[in-house]
């Protein structure tokens, strides 16, 4: 049975790398979760919220070589 696995983490939802790496995975047919992705976007409204929150990009492990491939190849 397969597993996810974290490729990246992002600070924000409007980091360009972010949005672009999401796109060239879509394009690619790699399916991945995203983890922490609301929770970061409303940081710091809720009291008590943690500030180090990150976004965690995964894909499952038999499309981890590729999703590296990609990332990597962002400039």
């Amino acid at each position: 049975m397969s597993k996810p696995v974290t490729i990246a983490s992002f600070t924000s939802n409007f980091d360009m790398k972010y949005i672009l790496f999401k796109e060239m995975l879509d394009e690619a047919g790699i399916r991945y979760m995203l983890v922490n992705e609301i929770t970061s976007t409303v940081d710091g409204i809720y009291r008590g919220s943690p500030t180090n929150i990150g976004i965690e990009l995964r894909v499952m492990e038999e499309d981890v070589a590729e999703a590296i491939e990609i990332f990597n190849s962002i400039k």
